[in-house]
C-alpha cells in the first residue's frame, strides 16, 4: 500500500504537475530574488485591504530555501500519490488546492492585517496528510527515518503539534494555515453538506463561465448583422445625394451580399 522506492514513471500525472510546478518556480525564486515573493506571496494585509485574491492561490508554489521545498515535495510524493491513485487526479487536484487555499484563509481569520508574508504547500500538505491518515490508519510511517508509527497516530501527533505552536506567540504564525489545512481537508472528506457546498460552488463558477462565452458567441452573428445594416444605411444616404454611379465596387458588393440575405 505505501511504497517509499521512488519511481518516477509510476508517478500519477497530479503529482507530477504540482512537482515541476513547484520546482520550477523555485528556480524563478532563485533567478529574481525577491521579485515573485512581492507579487505572489500570501500577504494577509494585502489580500484584505486590496483584495489581491490570487494569492490564495500561488503562495502555495513560493518556497523559502531548498530545504524547505526539499521537505514539502517529499511529503507530496510519498503520501499524495498513494491518495491520487486512489482517488484519481480530478478528485486530487481539487483536495489539494482546496486544503492549500482554505489555509491561507484560516491565517487571514486570525491575522488579517499582518504584513509578514507567508509561502510554502505546507497548508495543503497537511491536508494530504490528514487524508492519507484517514484513508491508510494503519500504514507505518517512520518518524524522522527511524521511529515506527501508525498513520493514524502520527497524524494525532502532528495535529497536536501544530495546535501548540499557534498558541505560542513567540514562534512563527504559520501553524494557523496547516491547521487551516486539516480543518479545511476534515470538513471536505467527512461532511457531506460541506463537500457539496464546496462542489457546487466550483461547478457555478464554471457554468458561469461557459454560460458567458456562450453568450459572446450567440451576439457575435447579430453584431455582424447590425454593422452590415449600418454600413447598408450609409451607402443609401450616398446612392440618394450623389446617385448610384457614386457607389465603389465595394459598396456594389455590400448591396448585391445584402440583398441575397434579404430574399
Amino acid at each position: 500500500m505505501f511504497h517509499l522506492p521512488f519511481s518516477y514513471r509510476a508517478l500519477p500525472k497530479g503529482i507530477k504537475c504540482l512537482l515541476w510546478a513547484n520546482l520550477l518556480t523555485f528556480i524563478l525564486q532563485f533567478l529574481f530574488k525577491g521579485v515573485l515573493e512581492n507579487s505572489f506571496a500570501l500577504i494577509p494585509i494585502q489580500t484584505t485591504r486590496h483584495l489581491e485574491l490570487w494569492r490564495l492561490f500561488t503562495y502555495l508554489f513560493l518556497h523559502g530555501s531548498f530545504f524547505h521545498i526539499f521537505f514539502n515535495l517529499f511529503t507530496l510524493w510519498a503520501f499524495g500519490k498513494e491518495l491520487e491513485l486512489s482517488w484519481g487526479t480530478k478528485d486530487f487536484l481539487r483536495y489539494y488546492f482546496l486544503c492549500g487555499i482554505g489555509a491561507g484563509l484560516f491565517n487571514i481569520l486570525f491575522e488579517p492585517f499582518s504584513p509578514i508574508p507567508i509561502i510554502g504547500a505546507s497548508g495543503a500538505l497537511y491536508g494530504i496528510l490528514l487524508a492519507f491518515g484517514l484513508a491508510f490508519p494503519d500504514a507505518l510511517i517512520y518518524l524522522y527515518g527511524i521511529f515506527p508509527l501508525r498513520a493514524k497516530h502520527f497524524l494525532l501527533l502532528i495535529g497536536a503539534i501544530e495546535f501548540l505552536t499557534s498558541l505560542d506567540n513567540s514562534t512563527p504564525r504559520a501553524s494557523f494555515a496547516h491547521l487551516g489545512g486539516m480543518l479545511v481537508g476534515f470538513l471536505y472528506l467527512k461532511h457531506f453538506h460541506f463537500r457539496n457546498f464546496i462542489n457546487s460552488f466550483f461547478k457555478k463558477i464554471l457554468s458561469l463561465i461557459i454560460y458567458k462565452e456562450k453568450i459572446i458567441s450567440r451576439a457575435a452573428p447579430f453584431k455582424k448583422e447590425e454593422d452590415l445594416n449600418q454600413q447598408v444605411d450609409k451607402i443609401l444616404d450616398k446612392v440618394l445625394q450623389h446617385g448610384p454611379g457614386s457607389l465603389t465596387e465595394k459598396e456594389r458588393e455590400i448591396m448585391r451580399n445584402y440583398s441575397s440575405k434579404k430574399k
